[in-house]
């Protein structure tokens, strides 16, 4: 038998999940613009003044959902590599984020999606592309709804 705190805590676990229904379009990353567009010229994002791992090298996988407002939400950091607290930055960057319908969106109907967010990248291509490389969703959207 179950008892409430842990009837509580296993709710509160299924709603930190954001699970995205299956009646929902999954949208690859590079596709994205044929349903939605981002409208942001800049973002407001909250970044803290210390903590772990805010100067290398990093890139954050976080998957959301467009509104058919534009608007995102049910947004998840899956991987952030290395670990640290710009996970919390990249989070914001996308709450942060607005859209306007693509060209083959004129129903507004909301996407599934997801975005590599890179931070402090070195200057040569190669290398750039690896740590980008290393956020990749493998098997999105299945392993991610």
């Amino acid at each position: 038998m179950k008892t409430p705190v842990a009837v509580a805590l296993m709710l509160l676990a299924t709603a930190a999940s954001a699970a995205v229904g299956l009646n929902i379009r999954a949208v690859q990353p590079d596709q994205l613009t044929n349903y939605w567009v981002m409208t942001n010229t800049s973002l407001n994002v909250d970044v803290p003044n210390s903590g772990v791992n805010l100067s290398k090298p990093t890139c954050s996988a976080v998957t959301y959902m467009i509104g058919s407002d534009g608007v995102t939400r049910d947004i998840v950091v899956r991987k952030t590599l290395p670990a640290g607290d710009l996970a919390k930055v990249a989070a914001s960057a996308v709450k942060d984020m607005h859209y306007a319908a693509g060209a083959n969106n004129a129903a507004h109907e909301p996407v599934f999606t997801y975005i590599i967010i890179p931070f402090n990248l070195p200057a040569d291509p190669a290398e750039r592309k690896a740590i980008t490389d290393a956020c990749t969703l493998k098997g999105f959207p299945q392993a991610y709804r």
